[in-house]
């Protein structure tokens, strides 16, 4: 007997042992799991959905649209491949001349899937079968703008030369997702992430559903310290999901969303909190963003040259083009109202994660509905508020058949952080299920090895010491008595060369012309030979610190300061202990805080040697002239520098 056969004979046996009453209990049975499977759908518990239709289709000899459920829930979940699977066994197990009324959007689900598995050609099958035999208008025409993109494929289907991406390793992806990038000074990496394990009572792991926090890990090159959660006051804890954040370094305020029900439905909302007076403030809304009948997230904040503060955010409240769409809002004005990007950036799908650097006046974001290889791609647009490019897909690889969101860009589009379910044999559930963080890193063609080896120059502890760093009279902080500052020493050096005009005019005043050019020449000669060739080796001590560091070297620095006369001895004292503070302070935001996390652990440290005016050669001037001339003069220029003596690596 052929399987047929046998499966047919099962299932009259089977109907016929069932009575009438049997039938519609067992339909009853059916129809309530697929309600609480709906319910649970509809709130995006899809676990308990996909449970409640798996338990359903038990009870129904034809369970063709449990399949068809099923289906949509692994797609929700980004499991393609068993969406894939479940898809096709509704088409296979159907009948297939009431399949586009049964199951309207059945081709182009498959289509979705088959394209986020990377199945191009099968996908452009399922659209040009639904363009044939569909018979809704919409539909038609969704698929028909699919096939446009489908055909861009074809088109872009090659991999970005001088462009690579890199997983964040396993210090910071794990089976679960993480998202959302931040990146202070080049140093520290801030993304959100579950924390899924605890120690019980009995100190055993387990796991739980414990919503997302702010998770921190330092930079070194490509090299990502164990990420661990950041303390920020009643944010960061086990009873609210913390994501979507931003942080705005001016101000120190950290926004984010926070979720609630309403109606059965999720709603998110912008909160800020500020750190002020050692701690977070507690969280409020942003009322600008605020709209009770819509979820507003992932906001950015960007400032303009006049000062206002705008905030860039995804939200799909009325007024907009499709599902989520890009506003702003003027922060600076607590009555501004959100104004929506307009058509050029949003479209009838879902524009979100959107990421503004300020150094290309570029808008990054992800979108669903702009030609692209997957579900979301990120696309770059240049301008401001409403005015803008046509975007431009980032292409491959930075986009992928999967998701790829949250665009973090920190070096002028050369380099950048997102985050992708592409594949990864890493993840739990299955291969696409999670998202991972990426980056990206654009490099530039490469010049021939003998014209670095002749441009670049490389510090050498025996020949480049004493390290001599000159300031401005009473710079920096004139007049203080702390005997510490915010500014770095590039500040100190840039004012300081602002001035050369004024040094000029001062040390010619008096002289006779015949003395005039010798007196301009000394003094341009101190400023190329003394103050810039010092910026110049400090610089380069700073790469030759980072390479001793990351080789797991100990660094100490000996610093000697010193002072002129103007001043007495025990404010001269200070003044010296602040100017190598300003040392220190160039030295951990050099590159954008690359030498910050040795600091921080001890690797490197300044010994200071404040000696003040014991070390000046001048007397202490009482006349204005001779106040002046202690400013102006070589030997007071000469006098008021700190010295790097001994770099001590061990």
């Amino acid at each position: 007997m052929s399987n047929i056969l046998k499966t047919i004979a099962l299932l009259f046996v089977f109907t016929a042992g069932l009575t009438t009453n049997q039938v519609i209990a067992q339909e009853k049975y059916a129809k309530a799991y697929e309600e609480k499977g709906d319910k649970a759908f509809e709130k995006g518990k899809y676990e308990e959905a996909l449970e409640n239709y798996r338990m359903g289709k038990k009870f129904i000899l034809n369970p063709l649209r449990f399949n068809y459920k099923i289906a949509e829930v692994c797609r929700m979940q980004k499991d393609y491949d068993k969406a894939e699977y479940w898809y096709q066994k509704v088409l296979i197990e159907s009948d297939t001349l009431d399949i586009n009324k049964t199951f309207p959007y059945l081709y182009l689900h498959l289509a979705e899937v088959a394209k986020c598995n990377g199945n191009i050609v099968q996908a452009q099958h399922f659209l040009n079968t639904c363009l044939m035999d569909c018979p809704d208008i919409t539909i038609r025409k969704q698929a028909k703008k699919e096939l446009e993109t489908i055909r861009w494929i074809f088109d872009n289907d090659s991999q970005e030369e001088n462009t690579t991406v890199v997983n964040l390793g396993h210090n910071i992806n794990d089976n679960f997702s993480q998202s959302n990038t931040f990146v202070l000074r080049d140093s520290v990496l801030y993304f959100t992430s579950p924390i899924y394990k605890e120690e019980n009572e009995d100190g055993e792991i387990v796991y739980s559903d414990i919503f997302n926090q702010i998770f921190f890990s330092y930079i070194d090159e490509d090299f990502y310290t164990p990420a661990k959660p950041i303390e920020i006051g009643n944010v960061n804890n086990k009873k609210q999901n913390v994501s979507n954040f931003f942080f705005d370094t001016l101000t120190n305020i950290i926004y984010f969303n926070k979720s609630e029900l309403k109606n059965g439905k999720e709603i998110s909302q912008i909160y800020y909190t500020q750190f002020s007076k050692n701690k977070w403030s507690s969280p409020k809304i942003v009322k600008q963003a605020y709209d009770k009948k819509s979820s507003n997230s992932s906001p950015i904040v960007v400032r303009n040259e006049a000062g206002e503060t705008y905030m860039y955010f995804a939200s799909n409240r009325e007024g907009g083009f499709g599902g989520y769409d890009l506003w702003y809002v003027n922060l600076t004005n607590l009555d501004s109202k959100p104004i929506n990007l307009g058509n050029v950036i949003n479209t009838e799908g879902n524009e979100i994660t959107p990421h503004y650097c300020d150094d290309e006046s570029m808008l990054y974001f992800s979108s669903d509905a702009h030609k692209g290889f997957g579900g979301f791609d990120i696309f770059r647009s240049e301008g401001a508020l409403n005015r803008w490019t046509t975007p431009e897909n980032l292409l491959q690889p930075i986009n992928s058949p999967a998701n790829d969101l949250y665009p973090f860009v920190n070096i002028s589009g050369e380099q950048g952080y997102f985050t992708s379910n592409r594949k990864s044999e890493n993840n739990l559930k299955n291969k696409t299920c999670c998202n991972d963080l990426y980056r990206w890193d654009k490099h530039l063609p490469k010049v021939s090895t003998q014209k670095v080896v002749e441009q670049k120059a490389k510090f050498n502890p025996v020949f480049d010491l004493p390290i001599a760093l000159y300031f401005h009279n009473d710079e920096p902080n004139p007049g203080s008595v702390s005997p510490t500052t915010e500014k770095s020493y590039q500040e100190c050096y840039k004012q300081y060369r602002l001035l050369s005009n004024q040094y000029k005019a001062n040390i010619t005043r008096g002289l006779a012309d015949s003395l005039e050019g010798p007196a301009l020449e000394k003094m341009e000669a101190f400023f190329k030979e003394k103050i810039d060739k010092g910026m110049i080796k400090l610089d380069l001590l700073a790469e030759y610190i980072l390479e001793q560091a990351h080789a797991g070297k100990q660094i100490t620095l000996h610093v000697r300061g010193y002072a002129s006369a103007l001043h007495e001895t025990e404010y001269n004292h200070i003044l010296s202990e602040r100017r190598i503070v300003s040392l220190e302070n160039y030295l951990k935001t050099w590159q954008n805080g690359r030498l910050q996390p040795y600091f921080e652990v001890g690797r490197i440290t300044i010994e200071r040697m404040p000696v003040g005016k014991l070390e000046s050669t001048s007397a202490n001037p009482t006349t204005l002239e001779e106040k002046r001339r202690s400013v102006f003069t070589l030997q007071a220029m000469q006098e008021r520098r700190i010295e790097i003596r001994v770099v001590n690596v061990k």
